[in-house]
């Protein structure tokens, strides 16, 4: 499978969330409609993220000691693994690096490039900035990668893909991107770390609604997340849930 099959199953999965080719795809809410479950949490190791799937449930680990942006693409490229990769199957899939990856983690890039950054997208929103033929410059990329919520590396490669961009202005452009953002009245979070611990799962959720309905006890409760490999997450590793009434 080269670009064109990834283009392809990004575009097959943008019409299963309900997205035109000019919309944002949000990835927490994808992976929330999809029935993943994403947990985010830092990580000491240069590792961006993994995916284990397994009968029951799939699940995607992102490091928030990457930036925003970054942790974004990662959920995108994991998203491949889980709904994609028939070879991966009860087994972990770490993301360590882009340079020298795989032909699977190569196709997974190409996947979350098309899911994130569509051609289509991209040039309605350029087209609604400036007038056809105008020169793109740097205050346009800050907000292409601020509307579509990647790294500023990110924008810049699908720019300079779609030959938008050259690769000078894309090495130029590509340093001092904090300050950048801010000198345009940006927000900067997108570039910086979270390190925040967090739980996207429509699995957990709907063991919680049902414990909440008195569908089911406390103690399935606690065995359904278990089964699902999110007790450890959910409970903060105390093996408590915290319920407040």
């Amino acid at each position: 499978m080269g670009e064109m099959g990834a283009r392809q199953l990004a575009i097959d999965t943008r019409l299963r969330l309900g997205l035109q080719s000019i919309e944002y795809c949000d990835v927490d809410r994808a992976v929330n409609s999809l029935g993943i479950t994403c947990v985010k949490r830092p990580l000491e190791s240069a590792m961006s993220g993994a995916t284990l799937k397994t009968d029951r449930v799939s699940v995607i680990l992102v490091n928030t000691a990457k930036t925003l942006g970054h942790q974004h693409f990662t959920i995108a490229h994991e998203l491949y693994h889980c709904l994609h990769d028939e070879h991966l199957v009860n087994t972990a899939c770490r993301v360590e690096s882009f340079e020298r990856a795989s032909y699977s983690e190569q196709v997974a890039d190409l996947f979350a490039v098309h899911l994130l950054m569509p051609e289509d997208a991209i040039v309605n929103q350029l087209r609604l900035r400036k007038q056809q033929g105008a020169v793109l410059g740097l205050a346009d990329v800050v907000y292409l990668e601020q509307f579509f919520s990647v790294s500023r590396r990110a924008m810049c490669w699908r720019l300079n893909d779609l030959r938008l961009m050259t690769r000078e202005q894309s090495n130029q452009w590509c340093i001092n991107v904090v300050q950048s953002a801010r000198l345009m009245g940006k927000n900067t979070a997108l570039y910086l770390p979270t390190n925040d611990r967090a739980l996207v799962s429509d699995y957990a959720e709907k063991a919680a609604e049902a414990l909440e309905k008195d569908l089911i006890t406390e103690s399935r409760y606690e065995e359904l997340l278990a089964d699902a490999e999110l007790l450890e997450q959910v409970t903060g590793g105390t093996g408590e849930v915290d319920i407040v009434d």
